[in-house]
């Protein structure tokens, strides 16, 4: 009889119990900048504050790292999954059409502006009123060149598609209502501000950002239609664009909600952005006077 401690020759060595495989994260989608990373924070925030379990007393650096530590890292692997998924899907529908047809099917390139019709929501009223219309329709075509060097190709296409998304709940055409409609739904209502907000950010160096952006309207516009978007143009789809978010920094609650999603010191940031761009509209005004 063996003692307990001892094993038989014989007997075949014991696998020591697998674990559940960790998933692979592609070192790719790991580097990439996440809106849905945002809006699971956001939404975790939300959480918080709705039971009373987050103030300004609690609120640390630390507690802000590690929150949105761990929510990217989940919604890193979620990617990962949904990217290798559409890698699957993708594969299969080109053998199957290769299979089928003998050829590859063709890539036409052509992308959707989803994010484009969300954003310029904001101000159709300017260039889509028949009779009224301030600026000529081409301003959309700038303003989205001006969104795409903003944001660069990868992060515009993650928006796009999240921006598909958003639309896709709120069935109309009218442009102007789209935010309306928008404004009914927290978590669509969530992701369209945190892009208007990224965009407003741009201005922290106001003047320097005005230039830049009248400069990139202008480019396609005076090119395409022969159209010079100037200040006074500029001011319009300024206010059109944020003057919902200059509203919201006047609400402690929302102002904490900023501060904790972009960083201390954000709703000092859009504050200095709209004493800079009141003072500029003033300027302007002034300018006018003195002409006359």
């Amino acid at each position: 009889m063996k003692k307990p401690s001892q094993r038989d020759s014989s007997e075949p060595l014991s696998e020591p119990p697998s674990e559940p495989p960790m998933p692979m994260v592609n070192a790719d989608v790991a580097k990439r900048s996440s809106a849905t990373t945002k809006t699971l924070v956001r939404t975790f925030v939300d959480f918080m504050m709705s039971n009373n379990m987050l103030t300004k007393q609690i609120k640390t650096e630390n507690f802000d790292r590690n929150i949105t530590a761990l929510v990217r890292e989940i919604d890193v692997i979620l990617r990962n999954g949904f990217e290798q998924h559409g890698f699957d899907v993708m594969a299969d529908v080109r053998a199957a059409y290769e299979a089928k047809a003998g050829q590859k099917p063709k890539e036409t390139g052509n992308r959707h502006k989803f994010l484009l019709r969300l954003i310029a929501g904001r101000f159709s009223h300017l260039f889509a009123a028949p009779k009224a219309a301030i600026f000529p329709r081409n301003i959309v075509a700038g303003f989205d060149d001006y969104l795409q060097k903003l944001l660069g190709d990868m992060l515009y296409d993650e928006l796009n598609q999240e921006a598909q998304l958003v639309l896709s709940n709120h069935a109309t055409d009218d442009d102007q209502e789209i935010w309306k409609k928008i404004g009914e739904t927290e978590r669509d209502r969530r992701f369209a501000y945190n892009i208007l907000i990224r965009i407003l950010l741009r201005f922290s160096d106001f003047t320097w950002a005005r230039k830049n952006f009248i400069s990139i309207v202008n480019n396609v516009t005076e090119r395409q239609s022969g159209f010079i978007f100037d200040e006074d143009h500029f001011c319009l789809m300024f206010n059109a664009l944020f003057s919902d978010i200059f509203q919201i920094i006047w609400n402690d609650q929302q102002s904490l909600k900023l501060d904790f999603m972009f960083g201390n010191g954000t709703v000092d940031s859009i504050d200095r952005i709209r004493d800079e761009f009141r003072a500029y509209q003033k300027s302007l005004g002034a300018r006018e006077e003195a002409r006359r």
